[in-house]
């Protein structure tokens, strides 16, 4: 889709060549009457009415960036109800008594919610010491902090927020066998998306490593060393159980003690550390819809950061509409498209996606969720995940959220499906999960109602429901389900206005010179006096190189949408495939029970995989043998069959390399094909 819009801007480029605050704040009133400021705690913050499409004013919205560096959008919205009439301009005068009162109500929680937030952030945040903090903001040093610096068996003393966000991550770890570990933060430092790196680009420890600019436009980011891999993710080193991070209270005081020893390699030593990165958002948010509720506000979203989330009624007392995005379609984190909406009551919603944060090196790509039994990125085919809890679960559910989109994320879909079944309907929560199978096929796994699902986009289509409900409600995977590869129509929409467009640039350029050598030959003795370059001419070459640099970018560097993503070996006489190779997660499916009668055997390799596929043929071994290479320059390549007198499959068929390929072996009747 994003494709197409781009062509269609370069067409139409084309054409126009061609042709008051309480607590002893003060209110300072904006010049719009559509919102107002007010002063909290030394900061200016804002207020803004909502209205609806008619322009009535149904209530009133907050909003502002936190959590450090990252700079996460957070917002609330509220909207009147018969107790609290929030139905006047925030920005008016003529307020009554009981406006100005409920007004000043609202502003004293917004700015409560201001300084919760911070406080949230300012304890969770992995680099916080106490000294740079935004807007001078007296905060503490975070908790989070602390504890990283500490060593073995040193005693933290916690805020009661801080001990809470380490209880729940504690009871998630436990619930998802270690999916969910915010102890493997050193690996997330390690492959370079912890906020010291991603964010603030900030190197110095003895793992990091150096970027060359050649290699990295050669390769991508340099992955990190084995040895350090190896011993951050050493089980001893990952433990978050109680015995390893033991949490305590005393006498209405809140400890952590950490009991973990350092790490060693080539003689330093690094200490166990812990992020809550992965939990805060979803704590504040559950803070504030408590806040929200102890106010008796019941209509209301809170959005923090799009990644969590709570609602209660729309402003009109009914169900909010929720949308998820294609996290298969490249644009999707700069323009979401929805793949379907749905309704949802009062609830918290959190989403993840492998799509957000990461990076490509030798055509193998990162993403920033950890897998701390491997040590590596998690590879598990799960592009994204949405987690729905109903309100009736608890006030603790979106901090409890947005753990289990990161475990779901790591467990992958065999312990997803055993998951549904268990521990998801024990507590009766909804997820859709977006799931890359390993022949390429694009697939949600959900326990949600598929009828309830509304406005399908049309690359839903795309998808194919793989998780079945069988007779007796027990969830399974469906290897069968239905899935279709759509045409590769932008490839031909790309070739077809790309020419058009083309061709009309060249013919613009023809009719401007013809043009002008006749308005020259006609005015000779005024060709001296006439400018080589004017406006106009400046304007048609600025046009037609910025219409070929486009196009460049759209032809040339299309993201990695030619790659090879998956080989698999087909019986071309039954339709069966016999072997299933996944390049980006290095996974492989082999199918022993075909009908053809072949034999697969499968060699790993250094950077890929050797195949042979035997079978017998009148008494006689019939084979073929290929090899996949991975990295950024993947190919496929026939290597050796016995089949025909001549061998073309191996002699005429050259290695492929991109998707959409296809080497055949005709007296075999074996295909090797490229997605």
């Amino acid at each position: 889709m994003k494709k197409a819009v781009t062509l269609i801007a370069l067409f139409t480029l084309c054409c126009v060549v061609v042709s008051c605050l309480t607590s002893g704040g003060t209110l300072a009133y904006a010049a719009s009457d559509m919102s107002y400021t007010f002063e909290w705690e030394g900061e200016q913050l804002r207020v803004n009415n909502i209205v609806d499409a008619q322009g009535n004013l149904i209530g009133l919205y907050f909003g502002g960036y936190y959590f450090g560096e990252s700079g996460i959008a957070v917002s609330v919205r509220v909207y009147g109800s018969e107790e609290m009439d929030l139905n006047f301009a925030v920005g008016s005068d003529n307020l009554t008594d009981g406006q100005i009162a409920i007004r000043n109500k609202m502003t004293a929680l917004f700015g409560e919610i201001h300084t919760f937030i911070n406080r949230v952030d300012s304890l969770a945040n992995t680099t916080y010491d106490g000294s740079s903090y935004p807007n001078g903001t007296s905060l503490p040093v975070s908790d989070v902090y602390r504890y990283n610096q500490a060593k073995q068996g040193d005693k933290i003393a916690l805020s009661k927020d801080s001990y809470n966000m380490l209880l729940a991550a504690r009871e998630m770890y436990n619930a998802t066998d270690g999916a969910f570990n915010p102890a493997v933060y050193r690996l997330v430092d390690l492959w370079g998306f912890s906020s010291r790196i991603y964010s603030q680009g900030k190197f110095g420890l003895p793992y990091d490593r150096k970027v060359e600019a050649d290699y990295f436009a050669q390769y991508g980011y340099p992955l990190p060393d084995e040895k350090y891999v190896e011993a951050f993710s050493a089980p001893s080193f990952t433990d978050f159980s109680d015995s390893a991070v033991t949490l305590s209270q005393e006498g209405g005081d809140f400890y952590v003690t950490k009991n973990v020893a350092p790490a060693v390699v080539d003689g330093v030593e690094y200490q166990q550390w812990i992020d809550l990165g992965g939990i805060a958002k979803g704590y504040a948010v559950d803070g504030i819809r408590e806040m929200l509720a102890q106010n008796g506000i019941d209509k209301f979203s809170v959005d923090g950061g799009s990644s969590s989330m709570a609602y209660g009624w729309d402003y009109n007392g009914g169900n909010n509409v929720l949308a998820m995005a294609d996290s298969f379609d490249p644009m999707s984190v700069i323009f979401p498209e929805a793949l379907f909406s749905t309704e949802v009551g009062r609830c918290s919603v959190s989403t993840s996606g492998q799509n957000v944060r990461k990076y490509v090196t030798d055509g193998v790509e990162y993403s920033h969720i950890i897998d701390g039994v491997s040590g590596e990125p998690a590879q598990t085919g799960v592009r994204s995940v949405m987690v729905i809890v109903p309100e009736e679960a608890g006030l603790d559910w979106a901090t409890k959220g947005d753990c289990l989109t990161t475990a779901l994320t790591v467990m992958g879909r065999d312990k997803i499906v055993d998951f549904v079944n268990g521990y998801l309907k024990d507590n009766n929560i909804g997820i859709v999960v977006q799931y890359k199978a390993l022949d390429g096929s694009k697939q949600l796994l959900s326990n949600l109602d598929r009828s309830k699902l509304t406005s399908l986009s049309d690359s839903f289509d795309e998808f194919g429901w793989a998780l079945k409900q069988n007779d007796d409600g027990v969830f399974v995977y469906d290897a069968q389900t239905n899935f279709r590869n759509p045409a590769n129509v932008y490839g031909i929409l790309l070739t077809v206005l790309g020419c058009l467009l083309g061709a009309a640039c060249v013919a613009l350029i023809i009719y401007h010179f013809v043009k002008g050598r006749n308005r020259t030959l006609s005015n000779v003795r005024n060709a001296k006096k006439d400018k080589p370059f004017k406006i106009g001419d400046l304007l048609v070459y600025l046009a037609v190189i910025l219409v070929i640099a486009v196009l460049f970018v759209v032809f040339v560097f299309d993201g990695d949408g030619n790659q090879i993503q998956t080989v698999n070996a087909v019986d071309d006489q039954t339709g069966e495939t016999l072997f299933t190779y996944n390049l980006q997660r290095n996974e492989y499916t082999v199918n022993d029970f075909n009908s053809g009668g072949w034999t697969v055997q499968v060699t790993t390799l250094p950077n890929g995989v050797s195949v042979r596929l035997s079978k017998t043929v009148n008494g006689d071994e019939h084979f073929n043998e290929f090899t996949v290479t991975r990295g950024r320059n993947a190919s496929v390549k026939m290597t050796d069959s016995l089949c025909g007198f001549h061998r073309d499959c191996v002699q005429t068929f050259p290695a492929i390399t991109r998707s959409g390929g296809a080497i055949v072996c005709s007296p075999n009747r074996l295909k090797v094909v490229t997605l």
